[in-house]
């Protein structure tokens, strides 16, 4: 079983070597060398093959974007197939998912309308279809041997990490999945949990060393908590003292606002990480982020005010640029 033949995911794969390993480890065990000598001699050989390829695949880097999606419930008929209809809308959602996600990472934030920015840099191919509840491997174009993670991967992920949230039982785990979300992405997911609520489905995911199961209970849970949410963005310039953390990408702004002094807390985007390493297309040299806070800056932040029901409102903010210093 290797990655030259069929796509598959590389977690589906790992645990497939390991039930195959954990198989012979157990026929092993039931015979001695003494009593089967030939038995003992062809399992033994096969167990040292099968951990050969399990070093193999897990010492290999992945760092191109790969996504299982498995379907389950009301379109799926048993291992013959699936609504073709909600199969193929699915995953339009998704990919729109990973392109709204993937745009608003790498050239700023989305406009609450209009079209996606270079949309097309951000296609997956359908690589597999996986039969039983009907699944797709998703996979990011273009060569496999990138030695650090593509942006396309790390958007993928950050997908990822939202689904599992937004259905969890947890409401302080959803909470940190809607601090991640913006405007645009919150209606394609509204959209795509309605669709699997009217639909009957369930939905698993694999991706990297993530596996999880949205069952009929965390999809309705999910459709609920994302009709139920309103997104309010705006943008603004502010003058203030920056703290930065390169490596977490947090930030902390000091500023004043009407006499009084304010704090901002939040994620920092990658384009400020950009600025920061003098990658920037502007060819603005690159900034020591120690040096940052030594004098006030003008940056311009977002902030997105999250309403739920039965909630006070709650504002997140995230740093977008750093414009210049205030000498």
């Amino acid at each position: 079983m290797t990655r030259k033949g069929t796509a598959m995911l590389r977690k589906l794969e790992i645990d497939a070597l390991r039930a195959d390993l954990s198989a012979v480890e157990a026929m092993l065990a039931s015979r001695s060398e003494a009593d089967d000598p030939i038995g003992w001699y062809q399992f033994s050989a096969r167990k040292e093959e099968i951990e050969q390829q399990l070093a193999q695949v897990m010492a290999a880097p992945l760092a191109h974007a790969e996504l299982g999606i498995f379907f389950g419930g009301g379109p799926v008929q048993g291992s013959r197939g699936i609504n073709a209809d909600f199969a193929g809308k699915a995953l339009e959602d998704l990919q729109s998912l990973v392109s709204k996600r993937f745009s608003g990472r790498e050239f700023g934030p989305l406009a609450p309308r209009g079209p996606v920015p270079r949309m097309d840099t951000s296609q997956m191919l359908v690589t597999n279809i996986v039969r039983g509840s009907v699944g797709f491997v998703l996979e990011e174009a273009g060569a496999n041997g990138q030695m650090v993670d593509t942006p396309l991967k790390m958007a993928v992920d950050e997908i990822a990490d939202i689904l599992s949230r937004v259905g969890a039982d947890d409401e302080a785990v959803f909470e940190e999945a809607a601090t991640e979300m913006d405007e645009r992405l919150l209606a394609t997911l509204r959209q795509f949990f309605q669709r699997l609520d009217d639909y009957g489905a369930t939905l698993r995911v694999v991706d990297g060393t993530r596996d999880f199961l949205l069952d009929r209970q965390a999809v309705s849970l999910a459709c609920e908590r994302t009709h139920g949410m309103e997104i309010e963005e705006r943008d603004a310039e502010m003058i203030g003292t920056l703290y930065l953390l390169p490596e977490s990408k947090r930030f902390e702004f000091h500023t004043m606002r009407g006499g009084e002094r304010h704090v901002l807390r939040g994620a920092v985007s990658p384009y400020v990480i950009r600025q920061i390493e003098g990658r920037v297309e502007d060819d603005q040299p690159a900034i020591d982020a120690r040096t940052i806070a030594q004098t006030p800056w003008r940056v311009a932040i977002k902030t997105r005010e999250l309403r739920e029901r039965n909630r006070p409102p709650r504002n997140v903010h995230a740093l977008q640029r750093l414009i210049r210093p205030q000498h």
